[in-house]
């Protein structure tokens, strides 16, 4: 047989009930009993969809953030140290970064070290890099964000990667 729970008497009738009544928790462990705590939902009226934007973007912010702070830590970047994003800067470190896997990526494919393996790489490493630049005009143009200058920069971004690209597969730099 099943009972319900519910407050116990001193009853032998009861005998098998639990006791909701008796403190079991010390004290100090104790949360004050609240009697005029109110939740009400849906009385603000709606939420307009300038309300609901600003919502949604102060989230993809918070994320993003987070995503630059995790970028900052990883390459060992203090909190609030300037960064040089011109095009130039910024097309370097995305080259450094994707060259600095080659011997890896030739290793676990049999590629030598050479023109032709180097070219290899570079299909590779080259469409991953040229989808992520796509994929960063794409947020920033949704953010509406992406202005003629900023096209620009990354026009002239990715031309520099390119080259870097092209460097690397016919010397090896």
């Amino acid at each position: 047989m099943v009972d319900g729970i519910n407050a116990a008497t001193s009853g032998a009738a009861d005998a098998g009930r639990i006791d909701l009544t008796r403190k079991i928790l010390p004290k100090d462990l104790r949360v004050p009993e609240r009697k005029n705590d109110i939740l009400s939902l849906g009385q603000g009226g709606k939420v307009s969809s300038g309300q609901a934007l600003n919502i949604v973007t102060e989230r993809a912010y918070e994320k993003l953030r987070a995503v630059v702070d995790d970028a900052r830590a990883a390459l060992g970047l203090p909190e609030g140290a300037e960064i040089d994003t011109s095009p130039d800067a910024t097309a370097n470190r995305i080259a450094d970064f994707a060259l600095g896997y080659f011997s890896k990526y030739a290793e676990n494919n049999g590629l030598a070290n050479d023109e032709a393996g180097r070219k290899q790489f570079v299909d590779f490493i080259g469409a991953a890099v040229t989808k992520g630049i796509d994929e960063a005009r794409g947020i920033l143009g949704s953010l509406q964000a992406l202005d003629d200058n900023i096209s620009s920069n990354i026009d002239q971004t990715a031309s520099i990667i390119q080259d870097r690209f092209q460097q690397f597969i016919e010397k090896g730099v």
